[in-house]
């Protein structure tokens, strides 16, 4: 047990089990009962939980939401909880600075309210905080359009593993900008690992190597080598942000197809138009969610596609031209500002609280292994052919939704506790699904990032490129004391996971 009473900060602190036990989960499939949580309540709380942590032999783990579905949230050592305390928006303007626990949906109210935008926003906007959005790189519908949270990342305050305050807007430790000059000297001069990264789709996880070829100063690369790092190569205490001004839709539509060839055809001609956002949902997710609009009112239909345009009304007509000239369901114009957009996001909100409630009506478990596909959009209707083939053969059934405008797919497969082997079948998808995505230079391990469901993928997806990687974890966080094993030396799948009511 820690030696709690060495520990003294403005924050909060507990070893209570009923606590602990609350912070051994997020969304994932995976389950680790922490020693402590500590909760600080200003900058200079985390420096001397680092020490403390470090003292005690004990990993740190930063917290937000607690809706990540890759169990990159959970540890064995100290949960860091920035929701409580760490929760301000410090400043609005040309450059927005938000503290890390900041819940989602509020901050996007607020800004609202000053007609300002951060367009990627992902379905557990009401639970999920900004420290986990740019700890994972959060993306959302309009990144089909104006890409993930990187992209308003400005700079960032984050304290080290070594216990050093550090300010991206002003100057790095020395050994930090050394080290970021010469890793990024041999990248640069690395043609097989640059052209290995440049190949992985656009939302592909691990580190953010395309950092290093499209920034030159040492600072700008450590602020976005952090976004996405879950939390392993830095503790984030200050996010700033450079938003954009709020864009509503000029054109909304829901189209309902019967045949998924065109679906997919279709897909590919409405993304050429570069809509802000473009999504879709199968029909056993429509069945399940069967909400306002998202439902399987019509037996035939097999896909829904949601577009939104909000470039111009020209763009729009466009779009809904392609619509109308295909052989679907039906077709739906959603007003801006109407209970229809309300209701139409909320719907694809539902999407996974649905399949999850199906699962438990049905007495199976939804692990989240697949469920982060990352793909070229025109490899959309192969790879999701081979992916229902492989659950056939394997005798799963499956739901499949997503963001097509950047070739994010969830796969989520339902599994039958009652069949033997359960954690062989889990493992059996996982590996299978990974060979069909590498037909089609594909990964397992897109959108939200890494984590323990599937980093162990990491260094045959980026191949020479891999050894980067932990030259950048080992420049950071040498004893590997933040966040261990949720990006390198990842335990199996199976490891932690634990299926009794899931």
């Amino acid at each position: 047990m820690p030696k709690v009473k060495e520990l003294l900060i403005a924050g909060d602190i507990s070893s209570d089990p009923g606590v602990l036990e609350k912070f051994s989960r997020d969304a994932s499939s995976y389950r680790i009962l922490p020693k402590l949580l500590a909760e600080p309540k200003q900058e200079e709380d985390v420096p001397k939980i680092i020490q403390f942590a470090r003292n005690q032999g004990l990993s740190l783990v930063c917290r937000g939401g607690g809706s990540g579905l890759s169990g990159a949230g959970v540890g064995d050592g100290i949960i860091l909880n920035f929701k409580k305390y760490f929760n301000r928006v410090m400043a609005v303007g040309e450059e927005t600075v938000v503290q890390p626990g900041t819940i989602l949906d509020a901050f996007i109210r607020q800004m609202s309210e000053q007609n300002l935008m951060l367009p990627s926003v992902p379905s557990s906007s009401a639970l999920c905080t900004l420290g986990g959005n740019v700890g994972t790189r959060s993306t959302g519908p309009r990144t089909a359009r104006y890409g993930t949270i990187d992209t308003f990342v400005s700079s960032l305050r984050f304290v080290t593993a070594r216990g050093e305050i550090v300010d991206t807007r002003d100057r790095l430790p020395a050994y930090l900008a050394e080290g970021i000059r010469d890793i990024r000297n041999r990248f640069m001069a690395d043609a097989e690992s640059r052209d290995a990264v440049e190949k992985r789709p656009y939302i592909a996880g691990g580190y953010n190597l395309k950092a290093l070829s499209d920034y030159s100063d040492e600072k700008d690369v450590v602020t976005h080598l952090l976004v996405g790092s879950i939390g392993t190569l830095g503790i984030i205490t200050e996010i700033r942000l450079r938003l954009i001004p709020r864009r509503p839709s000029l054109g909304t539509f829901l189209a309902y197809f019967r045949d998924f060839d065109e679906f997919a055809e279709t897909a590919n001609r409405l993304k050429a138009l570069d809509p802000a956002a473009l999504e879709f949902a199968d029909a056993n997710c429509s069945r399940q969610v069967d909400g306002h609009l998202l439902n399987l009112s019509d037996p035939s239909m097999v896909q829904t596609m949601m577009v939104e345009f909000d470039e111009s009304i020209e763009q729009a007509s466009q779009g809904r031209a392609i619509l109308e000239s295909c052989n679907i369901s039906g077709i739906k114009e959603i007003t801006t500002g109407s209970h229809d957009e309300t209701a139409l996001w909320e719907d694809r909100r539902r999407i996974l609280p649905s399949l999850w409630k199906y699962a438990q009506k049905r007495r199976w478990v939804l692990p989240s292994i697949i469920d982060d596909i990352a793909i070229d959009l025109r490899n959309f209707r192969p790879v999701v052919n081979d992916l229902h083939e492989l659950m056939r053969d394997l005798g799963h059934e499956m739901a499949i939704f997503g963001h097509l405008g950047f070739g994010s797919i969830h796969a989520r497969p339902f599994f039958d506790p009652e069949k033997k082997g359960l954690v062989d079948q889990i493992l059996r998808v996982s590996r299978e699904s990974f060979k069909v995505l590498q037909r089609y230079n594909g990964t397992l391990v897109g959108e939200h990032n890494s984590g323990r469901s599937r980093s162990v993928y990491l260094e045959k997806d980026l191949g020479p490129a891999y050894k980067y990687l932990r030259d950048i974890k080992r420049l950071f966080d040498a004893d590997d004391i933040l966040n261990p094993g949720t990006i390198l030396d990842t335990a199996p799948i199976y490891v932690n996971m634990d299926l009794s009511d899931l």
